[in-house]
């Protein structure tokens, strides 16, 4: 068993099966730390690219929410290869704040690549929540959390794993203790009134905490550091079926055609829903897994095949695939539905990638005759390279 799988391990007894609050020291190493903390640099800058709305950045000075640091932030974010201890003196020169980003993962496919390899063995032995996972990071020198004590939303246990490079001191309240205290209070500022009945966790680089949604929490950063936290979003179950539902509708290629009139005693069967409905299941079992449990699909980016590369997949994706009709595969690949033509050479491209063997392009001797099943390889090639989930060797 490798250091990460008993690490994993351990955190599980600590929190009886992430059930209950707990740590474990050096998770992450020093390199695997550093490696996230210029992905997340990375992100931020991709994210003042995108221009979008701001929805999921919240940046605190003096401890208030100052949203016209977010607008400073889209024009003057980390530049490439710009450390986030370096941007941060040069973007509040040396003034307190607190930066959090919701949905890392809709700004950089690097950041799902990496902590899905990371949370590969807790997935193993936990399973992949039916909401999938999802990021946010936390970074600056507020002090205690700017919104003060609270706890998640419902059904996201959180994993915080803490890059550095100061340590960070994390403070939990039993359920009870805290309400009694405080009366019942969905947030509480003025924590230190109240310090004496949390269980303090002293987190240092490559430490990892984990606290389900339902306990009050705070931390306290007093020296500039970055914290990333894992969703694990079990979700609630509204959540589920209206991700269940969207499944279903794509179930069947045939849901335009028109339904006669039918009794409500076999509507149902008419519709075949509980033949869809387990389908759906399925559908979402394979779309997380091809993604490494991740919700959001990876970003779309440019992709050109060498002809004479060499090609695997990256770990821990995987290729899902459903025959969804005799002629039809219906590919999901990091997240994306891709529907092509099934051909042997097809599912043996398919079975290689899988397999984590290298894909010799050369070898496949693809012809460009239209609809031949070189052509078709050639195009599925070209379509999961532009959901970044190959990468030449």
């Amino acid at each position: 068993m490798n250091q990460k799988n008993e690490k994993w391990d351990e955190l599980l007894e600590e929190t009886c099966g992430l059930t209950s609050p707990g740590m474990v020291k050096s998770l992450l190493s020093v390199k695997e730390c550093e490696s996230l903390l210029a992905l997340i640099s990375k992100a931020n800058g991709n994210f003042a690219k995108a221009n979008k709305p701001f929805n999921g950045l919240k940046i605190f000075k003096d401890r208030l929410q100052d949203n016209s640091q977010n607008e400073r932030f889209v024009i003057d974010p980390p530049r490439e290869n710009e450390s986030l201890t370096s941007w941060s003196k040069r973007f509040f020169q040396g003034e307190a704040f607190g930066l959090i980003m919701n949905f890392l993962e809709d700004y950089e496919n690097e950041i799902v690549e990496e902590m899905a390899s990371h949370v590969a063995p807790l997935l193993e032995k936990q399973g992949t929540p039916w909401a999938g996972l999802s990021t946010l990071f936390f970074m600056g020198d507020y002090g205690y959390t700017p919104f003060g004590v609270h706890r998640g939303s419902p059904g996201e246990d959180g994993i915080l794993f803490h890059l550095g490079p100061a340590t960070k001191t994390f403070y939990i309240w039993e359920t009870e203790d805290y309400n009694k205290l405080t009366n019942h209070a969905a947030s509480y500022h003025n924590v230190e009134e109240i310090l004496h009945a949390a269980t303090p966790y002293v987190l240092e680089p490559g430490d990892a905490i984990s606290f389900p949604d339902d306990m009050y929490h705070v931390a306290n950063t007093e020296e500039f550091s970055v914290s990333l936290v894992l969703d694990y979003r079990r979700g609630a179950k509204k959540t589920i079926k209206e991700m269940l539902i969207t499944e279903m509708l794509k179930v069947n290629l045939q849901n335009g055609d028109l339904l006669a009139h039918r009794d409500e005693s076999n509507l149902l069967k008419a519709l075949d829903f509980q033949k869809e409905s387990e389908a759906a299941v399925t559908r979402l079992k394979l779309r997380l897994g091809s993604n490494g449990g991740f919700d959001k699909k990876s970003r779309i980016i440019p992709f050109t095949i060498d002809l004479a590369g060499t090609y695997k997949l990256k770990a821990p994706f995987r290729l899902n695939v459903i025959s969804q009709q005799e002629n039809l595969l219906l590919v999901f690949s990091r997240g994306h539905e891709i529907y092509t033509p099934k051909n042997p050479l097809l599912l043996e491209v398919i079975d290689c990638l899988n397999s984590g063997k290298n894909l010799h392009v050369s070898t496949l001797n693809i012809d460009f005759t239209p609809d031949s099943p070189g052509m078709t390889v050639f195009e599925f090639l070209i379509r999961i390279g532009e959901t970044d989930v190959i990468e030449k060797v």
